[in-house]
């Protein structure tokens, strides 16, 4: 009887320590703690990615250098995390301010099979952070400063209308 006690007890704190390993991998495991790490592989990366399984990646794009991290999601997305590294020698200062800043991105896990890492226009619909903002930030200045450097044409053409009449 004793010896059925013991037993019992030993197969209880098992059970407890069995679960808090479970709970420990299962909570390293969507948090990314257990990545693979692929190196400047990306087909490792890609297949991860498919498969909605931690894995990071540095890869690059107009010789920019990204940190790609993904992360497996409990819900119907696949979380990534792109951080720009490094920016090209030579880039404008704006670009260079982005350095070190990073978005987050949600992607449907339908999806997946169809995502092209290194296009980044085909990912940033379903990104937010630093980044993203920067690289929007960066875009309208530009095109204002297009719209502004073309409306001089279009003033003296819109005098030269007026003056005829």
């Amino acid at each position: 009887m004793r010896y059925a006690q013991r037993k019992l007890e030993l197969l209880e704190k098992f059970a407890v320590l069995g679960g808090i390993f479970l709970i420990v991998f299962v909570a390293g495991y969507y948090s990314g703690y257990f990545k693979k790490n692929c190196g400047q592989d990306s087909e490792c990366f890609s297949e991860h990615l498919k498969n909605c399984r931690s894995a990071e990646d540095i890869g690059t794009s107009h010789n920019n250098v990204y940190l790609y991290e993904a992360y497996p999601g409990i819900s119907d997305y696949c979380k990534l995390k792109i951080t720009l590294q490094r920016v090209v020698v030579g880039a404008a200062p704006e670009f260079k301010n982005l350095e070190g800043k990073s978005m987050r991105c949600k992607l449907p896990k339908e999806q997946l099979e169809n995502v092209k890492i290194d296009e980044m226009q085909d990912l940033i619909k379903n990104c937010s952070g630093e980044l993203k903002e920067g690289l929007y930030e960066i875009i309208i200045q530009r095109m204002y400063s297009l719209v502004i450097s073309q409306m001089s044409s279009i003033i003296t053409e819109a005098e030269k209308a007026l003056n005829n009449y």
